[in-house]
């Protein structure tokens, strides 16, 4: 394997899989697309272990979704709302914040909503609604 290339090591860490993943299969133009989607939450409780769910895709600054994720999580997203336990997913979700130091940001922009750190534990935590992403 060669050694990873760290493309933007001011946005994200490279990964050795990803990496061998993205040097050993086709490329985007070839038809093949590698993604890696940030964070999935999930609140549940006892009475309902199932729970809700969340997509997340956390950028750097004001940094947006390439093409490619557009067209791969935008096809998640549809899936999701489309499948027969649609009111468990409640969307995905962009998430930019402008520090990688999350105790030096005053806020976040959640789908271009500006949240303080506070709103946004809370938005976490499903007690803050901020709409869905529109791919």
């Amino acid at each position: 394997m060669n050694k990873p290339k760290f493309r933007h090591p001011d946005k994200f860490q490279v990964l050795p899989w990803r990496e061998y993943i993205r040097q050993n299969l086709p490329s985007g133009a070839e038809g093949f697309v590698a993604e890696d989607l940030d964070l999935i939450i999930r609140n549940y409780t006892q009475q309902d272990p199932k729970g809700k769910f969340m997509l997340i895709e956390l950028k750097y600054g004001h940094t947006k979704l390439n093409i490619a994720q557009q067209r791969t999580f935008g096809l998640i997203d549809k899936l999701l709302k489309t499948s027969s336990e649609n009111e468990r997913y409640l969307g995905f979700y962009l998430v930019q914040y402008p520090h990688e130091d999350p105790d030096k940001c005053e806020y976040v922009i959640v789908n271009g909503v500006k949240l303080t750190l506070e709103e946004f534990k809370a938005f976490l935590k499903f007690e803050l609604q901020v709409p869905s992403y529109s791919f």
